[in-house]
């Protein structure tokens, strides 16, 4: 939503950003990962200050627990994947600061969107109020408002599995030797894991300030969902739970798996993290990316599993997209054609790339411990074959 405005903003548009929540984004103290082509296109659109701080990784180091290597894993493959990794906070704030603060509304939750005879689109906000213009992007995330008007036969497939993640201050650890390398992705039966430093929540990347952050997939089967996302108040929460908010039983029973399942290195990580957090994973495709003068961005369009790095990065693909559609066709009409058919292409195939990640390292994951570096390559090529105009063989974050 951000880069949409700064986008349309600097195009000469009028734009008004509706931010259902009553205080800005807070800092989830998450990491990404995107090539580091992506970060020179965020700089040279001014997207980001030229000096944000990551760290640059060259390799997916995939391990799997032995009973000889317990604590740090037996290294299969040092895969090659060139990406640099920031701190999601870092990037929000970035993108918060370049939006004019006359844009922003909070506390304004859009309830209906309402097409015009005359081509306009109505928006109402929770307070009963209407607002008309031109063109509205939803960019509301994976269960939106807007493509739930726009495709109502669509739904979000849930995946059978949930990505528990947390994040630690590197002070917390005994040793940061083995996440000095890059990404750690170590693998075990019915999922794996990924660890990495990103910048410190003040942005520091001395060592010692650096903040370890990690996702482990976690199979999860639908009839058993709602009680794993229920709280510590007994509520039911749909598809996530936030920092904190995890039942006790629940966070101690996972942390307990990691230690059964992962080396002991990375099990103590998760074990001394607080307030740790989780999502179920859903994927879902769409027919289109826009109808009439209402369009999709984001996790608001196509949604894809995060094994593709398909979040914060496609919705700004998203929003970088449609602004050179605008700023190089004749009229809205054309641009919008032209947007629609190469972002519904595009981010459908994202999700199949996906998908095929999904059930390559959940679902039907082998055992890395019996394979080298050779047998690994084979195998991850027999199994991924989508190619995305994102990424490509050496930049796929899984």
């Amino acid at each position: 939503g951000c880069t949409v405005a700064i986008e349309l903003v600097r195009l000469g548009c009028k734009v008004t950003l509706f931010e259902r929540t009553g205080e800005e984004l807070k800092d989830r103290g998450a990491g990404i990962g995107v090539p580091p082509s992506v970060i020179d296109t965020f700089i040279s659109r001014d997207l980001v200050d030229a000096d944000i701080p990551y760290f640059s990784s060259h390799t997916f180091t995939r391990l799997w627990r032995t009973a000889r290597v317990r604590r740090y894993g037996y290294i299969a493959w040092g895969q090659p994947a060139s990406l640099a990794l920031l701190n999601w906070g870092g990037l929000y704030r970035n993108l918060r600061k370049r939006v004019p603060d006359s844009v922003y509304r909070t506390a304004q939750r859009v309830v209906a969107l309402r097409e015009r005879a005359s081509g306009h689109v109505g928006v109402e906000v929770a307070n009963g109020d209407t607002h008309e213009f031109d063109l509205v992007v939803c960019a509301d995330g994976y269960t939106s408002l807007g493509r739930r008007m726009l495709f109502p036969e669509v739904a979000i497939q849930y995946a059978g599995y949930v990505l528990w993640r947390g994040f630690l201050m590197e002070e917390e650890l005994r040793e940061s030797k083995p996440l000095e390398s890059g990404v750690r992705c170590l693998g075990y039966p019915g999922g794996h894991g990924i660890f990495y430093f990103v910048p410190g929540p003040d942005g520091s990347v001395a060592s010692g300030k650096r903040l370890v952050n990690w996702g482990v997939y976690v199979p999860v089967a639908e009839p058993a969902l709602a009680a794993f996302l229920t709280d510590k108040e007994g509520k039911v929460h749909e598809g996530s739970l936030s920092p904190g908010a995890m039942a006790i039983p629940t966070e101690t029973a996972l942390k307990q798996k990691a230690y059964e399942r992962m080396p002991d290195y990375y099990a103590e990580i998760t074990d001394k993290s607080p307030n740790t957090f989780a999502y179920a994973i859903y994927d879902c495709q769409v027919p289109a990316y826009r109808k009439g003068r209402i369009c999709l961005a984001g996790d608001a369009g196509a949604f894809a599993r995060p094994h593709s790095a398909a979040g914060a990065l496609k919705g700004i693909n998203d929003a970088i997209a449609l602004s050179e559609a605008l700023k190089t066709h004749a009229s809205v009409e054309e641009a919008l054609t032209h947007w629609d058919t190469t972002q519904t292409a595009t981010d459908n195939n994202l999700v199949r790339f996906g998908n095929q990640l999904g059930r390559a390292l959940v679902k039907e994951i082998p055992d890395w411990s019996q394979m080298d570096a050779a047998s690994m390559e084979k195998w991850f090529a027999s199994i991924i074959t989508i190619q995305t105009e994102m990424f490509d063989s050496n930049t796929r974050k899984t």
